[in-house]
């Protein structure tokens, strides 16, 4: 048997039996137990499922993604943290992106430096900037999703060409290991597109994002400045991803 095919076959008893251990899938495939641990090995590095002590589960995905008023009462003082720990790294008459997602959005309100200019997709963001600030804003157009009240597409993506960001701050449905991710391609891509033209790169998540994965992989944590979280990150967790780049949870 092909390794794509068995890693389609574990896939396929994964959906039937959401959990099997490493014998139990040896046996149905009629292989060694240290080829699926490979398998598995390599199905979990492209998170197509979660690798557990002696075997395997399907990984749960969201059948859609929240909306921003079904997220917006979700882990509120988690969020009013990592705004904190945001306006720590920020400098004054910086150029700053900030992504959509709630998180970035009630980061806003303790971003309290002077003169700065922000690039954002969101226009959550953007209205709150305009309301409540005197900064220098630009908002990138594009197409607009209604869900996450974001613009994104080609032209979102061709407004970072020519703008030198400072630092910028995008957000995550999950971290899994190593990979960063989102619901929706195009929503990474814009997120990709600010990375590529900033001097810092920063992805913010409260506690309960990690060990959590949606559909794709925009952006490796390795290949990040920073990844901001809360306080209330268990110590496994926060030295577990440790391994994988700088995690910041407290403020200064």
């Amino acid at each position: 048997m092909l390794k794509r095919e068995r890693h389609a076959h574990i896939l396929e008893l994964l959906e039937k039996n959401t959990f099997m251990t490493v014998s139990d899938i040896a046996a149905e495939l009629q292989v060694s137990e240290m080829t699926i641990r490979r398998d598995i090995t390599e199905l979990s590095d492209t998170n197509q499922l979660v690798r557990l002590y002696g075997g395997a589960q399907k990984i749960d995905r969201k059948d859609k993604e929240l909306a921003t008023h079904e997220k917006i009462n979700l882990h509120i003082e988690q969020k009013e943290y990592i705004g904190k720990i945001m306006n720590s790294l920020i400098q004054d008459h910086q150029v700053v992106f900030v992504g959509a997602g709630t998180t970035i959005l009630y980061a806003l309100p303790f971003i309290q430096k002077q003169n700065l200019m922000i690039v954002t997709n969101s226009l959550l963001a953007f209205n709150y900037v305009i309301a409540h600030t005197d900064y220098r804003i630009l908002l990138t157009g594009g197409d607009f999703t209604p869900i996450t009240e974001e613009f994104i597409g080609e032209h979102a993506e061709q407004t970072f060409e020519t703008i030198n960001i400072d630092i910028a701050f995008a957000a995550t449905n999950g971290i899994y290991n190593n990979n960063v991710t989102t619901s929706n391609y195009l929503e990474g891509g814009v997120q990709r597109a600010a990375f590529k033209n900033a001097k810092k790169k920063v992805v913010v998540a409260d506690s309960t994002k990690f060990n959590v994965s949606d559909v794709y992989t925009f952006y490796k944590m390795s290949d990040l400045d920073y990844v901001i979280t809360d306080d209330k990150i268990d110590e496994q967790t926060f030295k577990f991803y440790q391994s994988y780049g700088k995690l910041l949870n407290k403020k200064s």
